[in-house]
């Protein structure tokens, strides 16, 4: 066949528009994770017991938020002791004194970062 010619598709402008679409794609990804701006609830129902007479088992229910809740945090004293994964509502906090009084507080954290009330 003399005389044909084939016409391929620009690389150039292919790759341009695929590169407009991902930048689409993350920028609207950015955008859905920046307007969570709703804290969790805090968590209730928070209890301790002696494990021992250095440690503590630290229980909640768990607290919930309008996309998903990701983690708790968990305070002795004000500060901070552990995180946990959502799917935990309870942990051993060891390296207690015994005899000694020890307040703790639960937080729940969401995928953007925001904390509960303790």
């Amino acid at each position: 066949m003399e005389g044909t010619t084939v016409q391929r598709p620009h690389a150039t402008a292919a790759l341009a528009c695929s590169a407009a679409l991902l930048l689409a794609t993350l920028t609207a990804c950015d955008s859905e994770a920046e307007a969570d701006s709703r804290k969790p609830t805090a968590p209730h129902g928070v209890t301790v017991q002696a494990s021992s007479a250095t440690s503590a088992h630290v229980m909640w229910e768990p607290a919930t938020d309008d996309r998903a809740v990701t983690g708790y945090e968990v305070y002795r004293q004000g500060r901070k002791v552990k995180s946990v994964p959502a799917a935990k509502v309870m942990i051993d906090v060891d390296g207690l004194t015994a005899s000694t009084a020890y307040t703790f507080t639960v937080r729940a954290r969401d995928a953007a970062g925001n904390l509960s009330a303790p």
